[in-house]
């Protein structure tokens, strides 16, 4: 319930606001450790980390206009990888800011950072890799959409975790194209 609370939250905000950054400006979302995000540990875990990563996407997906773009055209993005450092912890009501960047594309993914701020320090960092599938489950070329958007026409270069975690997710494709379902 927790997270529906926050999503709806985030929704709502962005949908009241005009697209507010470009696409390849960093856009920020700024949050509180509610109790219901705590662990036994009293702090939050990763997998919470990984919720917080899907709000800051929405609210950067909106942000940049890409959330009209999505609407109009029946487009589903979907989170193909993502990897988190955790180098700190979130502890009960503190503030943090969630800064998500668009750091560059290749073909049908797009690819993003999460940085995670608390009182001045990083407590973490996600990578994720993400696409767009039109209506028909068929890829769409995110070249075309950053076109649109007004992003340059290439991607600024990729950092090699990047395209490896692309060709990872080609060979999952590929691999599980080829799998026989389970009866």
């Amino acid at each position: 319930m927790n997270l529906f609370v926050r999503f709806v939250f985030v929704l709502i905000a962005a949908l009241r606001r005009q697209s507010s950054v470009g696409p390849l400006e960093a856009s920020r979302l700024q949050l509180r450790v509610w109790f219901t995000d705590l662990s036994f540990s009293q702090c939050v875990p990763l997998h919470r980390i990984r919720s917080y990563t899907d709000l800051a996407t929405v609210n950067s997906v909106m942000q940049i206009g890409l959330g009209r773009m999505v609407r109009q055209n029946g487009w589903m993005p979907i989170i193909q990888a993502e990897s988190i450092r955790q180098t700190g912890d979130l502890r009960l009501a503190q503030k943090f800011e969630v800064i998500t960047s668009i750091v560059g594309w290749q073909d049908n993914y797009v690819c993003y950072v999460h940085e995670f701020i608390a009182a001045g320090q990083h407590v973490a960092v996600s990578t994720m890799l993400a696409r767009i599938i039109g209506r028909k489950g068929s890829p769409v070329p995110i070249s075309s959409i950053a076109r649109e958007l007004g992003a340059p026409d290439l991607s600024p270069a990729l950092d090699p975790s990047f395209r490896q975690m692309i060709i990872d997710s080609e060979r999952g494709r590929a691999v599980g194209a080829g799998s026989t379902p389970c009866t």
